[in-house]
């Protein structure tokens, strides 16, 4: 029993991290500022748990390192997720460590439990939460990338969730998809804050203000073109604020509002789709062509996986017109739907799905 306590005491002690990934992301000189999204995630101050959830390059993580900047001193926690924190023991020894920078004594029990056990436990979980309740009054944990690390976290994240002492310290998961953690629960009882797409999407004034931080200049009438094709995405919008800088070629301009931007459609390549399952990424393709596509949650019962349930797992790369229950109505992004159409479907194994034409339950229109 010691011997097996002592190798899993060695074990746990070779885990290492670098020192960034307790560091908030170095802001940009051409940050805007945006208080009002930075108040709303304060409003999650007092809430069980607060969620950013918003598509690659929406901006989740430069937004939260600005509001962490903007916070009062030794009052923030931060853990960046990679694929590697699938694997629970390393990603809750990483939880335990962020706070520790600003409170050494953080996790002491928890860890000394995880590395016994060398598992996960309710015990483990209990003692976070006691720690985290000791912690100063407004402290915050930050946990960035969480989609990376989900899968293989969500059963101790749910429970710690249930136990957080949300009168102390907020707890923010930042992600690309919906935290597995019950969040249906938490909304019914208000005691979720959540920050999606739409609160991320730059606004046309911030559209502008993000430009000319870049010492871009444009008229109205392109300015509120390139917003509308973009449609607040910061990652497109920053792309076209580099192609113009320099620059007062009227010609030049309307080539940046092109959205069939090749630098654009490869980061949404290499960012959205070479991340997704290969039977989800067909799907995308498939789908790209439809200026919108109206499908129910739930597929019919004889047309195995179903779209339905790509459709949840998509939508954050799709701009919904339709509402939070029942139907789904979406349309991909113009920048989007350019990168999708960039990707031939032949560079791609077809998964085992249904032709798309009989998934739905209702037309696409």
């Amino acid at each position: 029993m010691v011997q097996a306590a002592a190798a899993s005491n060695d074990a746990s002690q070779s885990t290492r991290f670098a020192l960034a990934k307790f560091r908030p992301t170095a802001l940009p000189a051409t940050l805007v500022t945006r208080s009002a999204v930075q108040d709303q995630l304060t409003a999650g101050a007092g809430k069980r748990l607060t969620v950013v959830v918003g598509s690659a390059g929406a901006g989740k993580s430069v937004l939260l390192s600005s509001w962490a900047a903007a916070r009062p001193a030794d009052t923030t926690s931060w853990l960046s997720c990679d694929n590697a924190d699938t694997d629970p023991v390393r990603f809750w020894t990483g939880f335990i460590q962020a706070p520790q920078g600003l409170a050494p004594w953080f996790g002491t029990d928890a860890a000394d439990l995880l590395t016994m056990d060398g598992v996960m436990s309710a015990d483990v979980t209990a003692s976070i939460a006691n720690d985290a309740a000791r912690l100063p009054l407004g402290s915050a944990i930050v946990v960035d990338d969480f989609h990376t690390a989900a899968a293989g976290v969500r059963g101790a994240m749910t429970d710690l969730v249930e136990r957080w002492p949300a009168e102390t310290t907020q707890l923010v998961l930042a992600s690309r998809i919906d935290p597995p953690v019950r969040l249906h629960r938490l909304r019914m009882s208000g005691e979720l804050c959540e920050l999606r797409d739409r609160d991320l999407h730059f606004s046309l004034a911030e559209s502008g203000s993000l430009l000319a931080n870049f010492g871009v200049e444009v008229a109205a009438a392109d300015l509120a073109l390139l917003h509308q094709r973009t449609e607040g995405w910061a990652a497109a919008l920053q792309m076209a604020a580099l192609s113009l800088r320099g620059t007062t070629d009227p010609a030049r301009v309307a080539r940046a509002l092109e959205v069939h931007s090749h630098a654009i459609a490869e980061y949404f390549i290499s960012e959205v789709l070479d991340q997704q399952p290969p039977e989800i990424t067909q799907f995308m393709l498939d789908i790209s062509v439809l200026e919108e596509l109206t499908a129910e949650y739930g597929p019919d019962q004889d047309v195995p996986p179903g779209p339905g349930g790509y459709i949840v797992g998509i939508r954050p790369y799709f701009l919904s017109v339709g509402q939070s229950f029942g139907p789904i109505k979406s349309k991909p992004t113009a920048p989007r739907r350019a990168a999708f159409r960039q990707r031939s479907s032949n560079d791609i194994p077809r998964a085992n799905t249904p032709p798309v034409t009989h998934c739905f339950r209702r037309p696409f229109r």
